[in-house]
């Protein structure tokens, strides 16, 4: 990839991100007894197989196995100590799969718990936490910084000024809506632009929550009033349990018609969350690959 991130930003055509990492990782047998990061010391080949299955679609970033490798998060599992290792690994990992053909996005995702006075976590613990995990993936030599599944706009913002005191990377800051088109903890997507327009951010939108259809009011909205360029990764519809397997309905061909209508809205950056194989990045790429933008 000769551009980087904030070049991209400025050309007339959409960005594409690639699919889900942990619901990829679980079909290739992940169980759900410990953290998908400790696949990146255990299993790297079957990270970098989802990795390069991805990249080699001509997308233009794919995101580390490093969602939940913040300290906090890991001490549930008793695995602390192992965050800057999971997090050196992840990128390591992530940047061999993506050669030269796309940038390298650390993916970092909330603490896993809530910050003081609903939680027990003070502002300054989780900060020193995102600095720890943002420090060593920019050390590693990622390209940008996913802050992304976010639902407390607070923790949000902490995460976005630990990532600016400790690299100058460019910052993406997605969040997660519920079906009402709210946060967790209440927000609409005016209030979400409106606490974040003071950030330093590259780019704001959301991710994972119900799937597309339920995004993209979401995404209306914030189009009308934010400053900075936008990015949906919806997950690919509801999951749907049938007997032991969890069935994401939505398929490729319309979940590459949801994100042509994303980009004809004026979405600058499109990828997909939870449920997304290849096969829907794939249909991604064929359809909007190469589309300009107003």
């Amino acid at each position: 990839m000769s551009l980087s991130f904030r070049e991209l930003l400025k050309e007339d055509n959409p960005i594409i991100f690639d699919g889900a990492m942990g619901t990829n990782l679980q079909k290739r047998g992940l169980s759900g007894n410990f953290p998908p990061e400790k696949l990146n010391l255990d299993h790297p080949e079957i990270v970098k197989e989802v990795h390069t299955s991805f990249a080699r679609l001509g997308i233009d970033v794919i995101e580390t196995n490093t969602f939940g490798a913040n300290r906090i998060k890991l001490q549930m599992y008793g695995m602390g100590n192992l965050a800057e290792t999971m997090n050196r690994e992840g990128v390591r990992i992530a940047k061999e799969a993506a050669s030269s053909s796309c940038l390298v996005g650390a993916s970092v995702g909330p603490l896993g718990v809530l910050l003081k006075p609903l939680g027990t976590v003070t502002q300054e613990e989780a900060s020193l936490a995102f600095e720890e995990q943002i420090r060593r993936v920019a050390i590693e030599g990622a390209d940008l910084i996913v802050i992304e599944t976010m639902m407390d706009v607070e923790e949000a913002k902490l995460a976005v000024s630990a990532a600016k005191r400790v690299c100058e990377l460019p910052i993406v800051c997605q969040f997660t809506f519920g079906k009402e088109g709210k946060t967790l903890m209440g927000l609409d997507p005016s209030a979400i632009v409106e606490t974040m327009k003071d950030t330093e951010i590259d780019a704001l939108g959301a991710n994972c929550s119900n799937g597309p259809e339920t995004l993209f009011p979401v995404a209306q909205k914030m189009h009308s009033i934010s400053p900075f360029p936008l990015i949906f990764q919806p997950n690919a519809g509801e999951p749907i349990l049938k007997g032991r397997k969890t069935i994401y309905p939505i398929s490729p061909k319309d979940m590459a018609d949801w994100m042509e209508k994303y980009v004809n809205i004026g979405v600058k950056i499109v990828g997909g969350c939870c449920g997304n194989t290849p096969s829907h990045i794939r249909a991604i790429v064929e359809r909007i690959r190469g589309k300009k933008q107003d």
